[in-house]
């Protein structure tokens, strides 16, 4: 039996169509909202001698994002910024060699990202399968110095870099969940513990893991 070209052409574009409908759009103007959980290494050393410590932060993130994107093929890139609010806090207390002790609380924090993708499915639903890496900064209060003393602290407004890497899985035609994890280093905070040890220094290092759950709306 001889088959005929015309039947294979449709034979393949009936079983193309569906994954190229699966990709969908991603181009354009896009927004959403986030939930997430924080945990931090937040390492206090001081210029005393006093023993250094971790606090490890940890707690809530709430806030929003927004983006455009441009899309290639199955190729999508862009750029994207956030704003969160954050209910992060940890404490430690030493009480080997000289007493020290710390606590970090991260008030907010935000970035401004480049976004790189790739369209597909997950499963039966239509993805987006993104990577993500740009600017951070935060708002912090520290707290430290010997448990005998009166508590000391000072706020910082720290930058760095982040990183990560997430899904967005379209749920309907402008409706997709997120899911994402992303590291963040915010580099070493510089503050006195004044007014009790206006000598002191305690410089804090700050790394960040957050993983996040969301929904993202195109316009």
């Amino acid at each position: 039996m001889k088959l005929n070209p015309k039947y294979l052409f449709l034979s393949a574009s009936i079983a193309v169509a569906p994954s190229l409908a699966s990709a969908q759009d991603w181009d354009g103007l896009y927004g959403g909202l986030t939930l997430g959980y924080a945990n931090h290494d937040a390492t206090h050393s001081y210029n005393n001698g006093a023993p250094s410590g971790d606090s490890s932060p940890d707690g809530a993130l709430y806030g929003g994002f927004v983006g455009y994107s441009f899309q290639s093929g199955r190729t999508v890139y862009g750029a994207e910024m956030d704003f969160e609010g954050s209910s992060a806090s940890g404490s430690y207390t030493d009480l080997t060699g000289a007493t020290s002790g710390g606590r970090t609380d991260l008030n907010w924090q935000g970035t401004v990202r480049g976004v790189l993708g790739v369209a597909g499915n997950l499963g039966s639903y239509p993805a987006l399968f993104y990577a993500t890496a740009g600017y951070a900064y935060g708002d912090f209060d520290f707290q430290g110095g010997s448990s005998a003393a009166p508590t000391n602290a000072y706020s910082d407004k720290l930058d760095g870099w982040t990183i990560g890497a997430g899904i967005d899985t379209r749920l309907a035609n402008n409706v997709s969940l997120r899911t994402e994890y992303r590291y963040t280093d915010y580099g070493t905070s510089s503050g006195t513990l004044a007014p009790a040890f206006p000598a002191v220094t305690m410089p804090v290092k700050v790394e960040q893991h957050a993983v996040r759950i969301g929904v993202r709306w195109e316009f």
